[in-house]
């Protein structure tokens, strides 16, 4: 079974995490299947940023998270998020969400045969002579 847990970095006293999915029975710095963010708890107010894309794709193939990956999963919105994916809403359009860019709209056939049937505009060529040609 494959956790998504926080695996310890830094010095002493000065403990910074990486949010990582490794098997259950892994130790806790050990052996990872993927890394997907970090965590930061020293300053204030707290850093941590997990790549929304890969934690949704592990938690849909079943990798269950610590309580403190759940709770950050929490206040990012994964949750939600995921609740979403599972009801049917496009993975595309909750990752665009997340990143607080517009979906690409598709285009329509309609626009690109227009665009295309348009001739382009004609322009007039001409050639001026320099007076060594005219001697």
């Amino acid at each position: 079974m494959l956790r998504i847990r926080l695996s310890r970095t830094g010095k002493k006293k000065q403990a910074s995490y990486r949010v990582v999915v490794a098997d259950a029975d892994a130790k806790r710095d050990g052996r990872i299947v993927e890394r997907i963010g970090h965590y930061n708890p020293l300053p204030d107010p707290i850093d941590y940023r997990i790549q929304e894309d890969r934690a949704l794709y592990w938690l849909s193939v079943g990798a269950q998270p610590s309580d403190a990956v759940r709770r950050l999963l929490e206040k990012q919105g994964t949750y939600d998020r995921l609740a979403r994916l599972r009801a049917g809403e496009s993975a595309e359009a909750l990752i665009a969400e997340y990143e607080g860019r517009p979906l690409a709209a598709p285009v329509q056939a309609e626009e690109t045969a227009v665009a295309v049937a348009e001739p382009a505009p004609v322009v007039d060529v001409v050639e001026e002579t320099t007076s060594d040609e005219e001697e």
